[in-house]
Formats: C-alpha cells, structure tokens, sequence
C-alpha cells in the first residue's frame, strides 16, 4: 500500500471549523464513510466505547440546535459521539473524552476530504440531547459534530513555530 504523505498533511493543514453551510442535504453513504474513519480511531485497549448518533430530520436537529448554543444554525445534520460508560469503567473518565476526540477528529478529516465541513461543538445540554435522542445513562453524549456543506472557506489561522512547541529529550522550559 502507498501512502501519499503529501495528500495527508494537506487535508490536515486544509480542514476548518465551519460555521456556514449551504442548504445542502448530505448523501447516506458520505456520512457512512465519515462514520467508518470514526470506528477506525485508536481507542484505549481496544475498548471502542465510543456510539455515533446520526441526526438528520428536520424536527430533531432543530431540537438539537436549540440545545446547542455553539451549534450552527445551518449545518445539514449532527453527529452525536457518545461513550459507552460501562465500557469505559476500568479506565479514567478522561479517557472517555479522549476516545471521543480521536474518533471526531478522524470524521473530521474524512469530511474535508469528501468536499464537507464540520464544526466540532461541545457547549450543549447533556440532559437535554440524552433525552431528545432516548440515550440511556450509561451512554455519555460527549462532542457534537456539525456537518453540512460548507458555504465558507475560513483561512488557516497562525501557528507557533514548531521549535516553539517542541523539546527533544527533555522539556527546554519553552
């Protein structure tokens, strides 16, 4: 298998946050390719607590955005990343949101390449989202991820020079 290196950083140097979008509906099978990338994130010993909740009807991502202050008005649908709290119960409950953030941040990526954008959003009601999509208590809604096409192209914001950020054996005190 080839790996094109170049392509990589591209889509990760490419991806924005995107808070406009086109009043676009989004093809079932886009939105399975964005959930797969999700399933293949490294996940504490293997444990793959993460539930993916696809909201696309019209009433309930309303409902959804009303619960959601940082969630953009426009975006075509929502994926709500859960964690399984059973299954994460031998690990810290950091590793929960953790799990999350590596399972968002792959559909994020995938989205991007696939011409979609996304907005990651954790400002909501847990309460609120759990009992709107009948989540048990043992499943955590965790991030909220906004998908839709994009109607803007934000510009890279700056970055800190890597020796910046970066030590090499032990901490440089930067």
């Amino acid at each position: 298998m080839t790996i094109d290196k170049g392509n990589i950083l591209s889509i990760i140097k490419g991806r924005r946050s995107i808070r406009a979008y086109k009043d676009t509906p989004i093809p079932h099978e886009l939105i399975e390719k964005i959930l797969e990338t999700g399933q293949w994130a490294p996940s504490p010993s293997n444990v793959q607590s993460w539930r993916f909740i696809v909201v696309k009807e019209p009433a309930g991502l309303r409902t959804l955005k009303d619960l959601s202050p940082g969630f953009p008005r426009k975006a075509a649908a929502a994926i709500v990343v859960c964690s399984n709290t059973r299954e994460m119960e031998p690990f810290d409950a950091v590793l929960a949101a953790e799990e999350a953030a590596m399972a968002v941040e792959n559909m994020m990526l995938m989205a991007y390449s696939l011409g979609l954008g996304t907005c990651p959003v954790v400002s909501f009601s847990r309460a609120g989202i759990s009992a709107l999509l009948e989540i048990p208590d043992h499943i955590l809604p965790i991030i909220l991820v906004a998908l839709g096409s994009p109607d803007e192209r934000p510009a890279p914001p700056s970055r800190k020079p890597l020796l910046q950020v970066t030590s090499w054996e032990k901490y440089n005190g930067q």
